[in-house]
């Protein structure tokens, strides 16, 4: 199609304009660096750094400078995602090479979102990317409609650490392709600190968006201080809704989200080794409409995006997690504790009109007996409640032996429902059965429970004072209990209900060495392990389901109740340090991977799924990461990942007679992932300095959803072509007074990020790309 036959030339002009905006501004700030070195305007203190401006990370739970941490890590402290516009995980992982964050497009995605580090995805049963605030996991395990995990979005954040690779021993089951921590800044005995953040924008084809936050905190006494931030943003739609069928616009950027976020911490320190503190974070995310446009409608090519959904799809996400930390420090051995509670509730509503039509008259508008549109929404909710506490004591920069050692718990209860609205007359028979409550074709509720109990400890043995081995070991016993009561015409006219429970343990090993070469330089090897709990699923499917499960030799009464854990190992070598007293900085890292065992959909072309173990996959990657600063005042770097992980053999079914995966086949994401950057600062007169920053990020193109010969290959589905995006940043700094000018997607890209339709034969697609380019303004306070 024209679309995708432009892309090649529209990326290679991308690529150059990237590259023309960096080198415009490097002669000047070469020029202007040289001839004001010794007058530069220092930036207010960054309290994720240390005294020499490198971020300080906890990825081994105990600050570390990161050139000295051995684990591949992309760290981001407030002021790096201020500059870079960042505030959510969609711009975390779009400048970080192999994270994959993506959200699905159609009904057939049901508005859910997945996340991968180092290609490691799956959209069913557990994560297998942690997420963390703080000490906390907050991932769910996906039981119904692919719901998609809590992420904060990022305002009072001290830094983001994004940890690749399996981090089984510290942070448990479900990270077998590493873990996100947003961590939250802990309240000063030292100083009062303010932090404020204003920003108004105006989008092409869109409605202006704004923000505003604060952030306070400041010591009430010898013992007692306090942190306090609230932040409220409207993001304005760019996407207009259109009559069914039609191309007439009836409603304006409805796609507008209205975001909230409020945490208070308090801090007591009763003696000098004991810091007791509590937290509440809170968050309340609404967005009107998903951000879904249709293939042929409006013009894409400009950016004016039009969807014709009947109506809205709205969403609500509320999240609430008081949490008790204590910390005891017993010399060089330091006792910390992190009791928390999760309370989220996901309200989701879904536009069924043109999926039923699809699948009951093969057109996205055509007619069936007794239609009504009106009665055509999908409700979902997701509720979440989590209770975790860890209790763990280490050392840390002793001579011989440092150590840590610790134990976790863990109850999680998820209470997924699904009311799916008949698409007929209310009332009427459907499949000659009686509609649930004269409305509703399938009733699904889901409870699940899950409880995990852990022990880890590690062990870093220090030889010599430059080599360091170290010998960790975690055991995690998970029981699970999925109970799913169904009812309506779409389950048979009855209602059923399927309980099953799992009980299983896992040990997680991790070995690895450290060779720091000097105090610039490190080199580093590891080998460690990842697992995910096994899961239940649905025992029965509708009967439209019958004829895909006939051509895998199964029916809608024998699809397995439940699948098996899988777990993976790690092999990873890597360097890391500054040079040229601090010039360069340099982290370079390779891998490879052995999956096994796999938890993956079955994709049926009735719309509907099953769970299965998808046999094993290897892997190999890399990621490479430089920051060059020639010259106070100028930077200017960069970091590129590869990753290829893909089966290793074919996957069948049915006596080895229905191929569902090819061996070859990539499992998800593209080969190669890159952000580039440039920035420069210098002062202006004696009190004022002025910076310019340009970002440009880019991926190569992406798998196909299936594989040619495989069952459910969809030959409409091609494999979405790679991306490229630009921002640019220019601005005024006084004190701690930031003003800035900046524009996002600067080539106004709109290449695809999801694309999906009904089914097979569904002739409408939905798609999802970059929000247009961007204009606005940015004030920002920080003391």
């Amino acid at each position: 199609m024209s679309h995708s036959l432009s892309l090649p030339a529209r990326r290679g002009r991308l690529r150059r304009s990237a590259l023309i905006l960096i080198a415009s501004v490097a002669p000047f700030a070469l020029d202007a660096g040289i001839a004001h070195a010794a007058d530069a305007v220092p930036a207010p203190a960054d309290a994720a750094s240390d005294a020499t401006g490198e971020i300080v990370v906890s990825a081994q739970r105990r600050d570390e400078t990161l050139s000295k941490v051995p684990l591949s890590i992309a760290a981001y402290s407030q002021k790096d995602m201020d500059v870079q516009g960042v505030r959510s995980i969609d711009d975390i992982a779009r400048i970080t090479p192999a994270l994959q964050f993506s959200t699905t497009s159609g009904v057939a995605g049901n508005n859910g979102t997945n996340i991968a580090i180092r290609g490691l995805k799956s959209d069913v049963g557990s994560s297998t990317t942690a997420i963390y605030i703080d000490d906390t996991p907050i991932q769910i395990r996906n039981i119904g409609y692919y719901g998609g995990n809590p992420y904060p979005r990022i305002f009072d954040l001290e830094r983001v650490e994004v940890l690749r690779g399996p981090q089984g021993t510290l942070f448990g089951a479900s990270s077998e392709g590493g873990a996100v921590r947003f961590i939250t800044p802990s309240p000063s005995f030292d100083k009062t600190s303010i932090y404020g953040r204003s920003q108004v924008s105006f989008t092409d084809h869109g409605s202006p968006s704004y923000e505003g936050g604060l952030a306070v905190g400041a010591p009430l006494t010898d013992t007692l201080a306090f942190r306090a931030s609230g932040w409220y943003q409207r993001q304005g739609g760019y996407i207009d809704q259109v009559t069914q069928g039609t191309d007439n616009v009836k409603a304006k950027d409805i796609n507008w989200q209205s975001n909230m976020v409020g945490r208070v911490a308090l801090a007591w320190k009763p003696t000098d080794t004991l810091t007791i503190t509590p937290k509440v974070f809170y968050q309340y995310l609404r967005q009107n409409a998903r951000d879904d446009f249709w293939e042929g409608y409006g013009n894409a090519k400009d950016g004016d995006y039009h969807s014709g959904v009947y109506q809205t799809e709205p969403t609500r996400d509320r999240l609430l997690m008081p949490s008790l930390t204590a910390e005891l420090k017993l010399g060089t051995v330091t006792i910390a504790s992190n009791t928390s509670y999760l309370k989220r509730e996901q309200y989701q509503t879904l536009d069924y009109s043109t999926y039923f039509s699809t699948l009951r008259s093969g057109s996205p508008f055509g007619t069936y007996a007794n239609k009504d549109i009106t009665n055509m929404e999908d409700y979902l909710t997701l509720k979440q409640r989590n209770f975790s506490q860890e209790l763990r004591a280490y050392s840390a920069n002793n001579p011989l032996i440092d150590w840590s050692a610790g134990v976790f718990y863990t109850h999680s209860q998820q209470d997924f429902s699904n009311f799916t609205s008949s698409g007929r007359i209310p009332g009427v028979l459907v499949s000659g059965f009686q509609q649930y409550d004269n409305r509703y074709s399938l009733v699904d509720i889901i409870t699940s429970k899950d409880d995990q109990y852990a022990a880890f400890a590690s062990v870093d043995v220090k030889p010599t004072d430059k080599l360091t081995l170290t010998a960790a070991l975690r055991y995690t016993k998970v029981d699970f209990t999925f109970d799913e009561t169904k009812d309506g015409p779409t389950n048979g006219g009855s209602r059923t209900q399927v309980i099953t429970k799992t009980s299983e343990g896992a040990w997680t090993p991790k070995f690895a060495a450290k060779y720091q070469v000097d105090d610039n330089a490190m080199l580093y090897a590891s080998a460690s392990k990842g697992f995910r709990p096994a899961g239940a699923q649905p025992s029965t499917l509708p009967e439209r389901c019958a004829s895909d499960l006939t051509a895998l030799g199964l029916t809608t009464s024998t699809v397995p109740t439940s699948f098996e854990s899988d777990s993976l190992w790690s092999y990873e070598a890597g360097t890391k340090g500054r040079l040229l007293g601090g010039k360069v900085a340099f982290d370079v890292s390779g891998y490879i991977v052995n999956w096994k065992n796999i938890q993956q959909a079955v994709r049926l072309n009735c719309g509907f799924s099953y769970v299965s173990n998808l046999g094993d996959a290897n892997g190999k990657g890399l990621e490479l990461s430089l920051d060059v600063r020639p010259v106070t005042g100028l930077s200017v770097g960069g970091n590129i990942g590869y990753t290829n992980v893909h089966y290793a053999d074919d996957v069948t079914i049915k006596n080895g007679t229905v191929l569902l995966r090819a061996a070859g086949e990539r499992i998800s994401g593209p080969l190669w992932s890159g952000h580039a950057y440039g920035n420069y600062e210098a002062p202006i007169t004696g009190e004022i300095s002025g910076y310019a920053r340009v970002d440009y990020t880019f991926t190569s193109d992406d798998t196909i959803p299936s594989a040619v010969g495989t069952f459910g290959y969809d030959s409409s589905l091609y494999a979405l072509p790679g991306r490229d995006y630009v921002q640019l940043r220019m601005g005024l700094r006084k004190g701690g007074v930031d003003l800035s000018l900046f524009v996002d997607n600067l080539t106004n890209s709109r290449d695809l990020l999801s694309r999906g339709h009904d089914s097979s034969t569904g002739t409408l697609f939905y798609e999802q790309s970059y929000r247009p380019r961007t204009i606005g303004l940015t004030l920002q306070y920080r003391q």
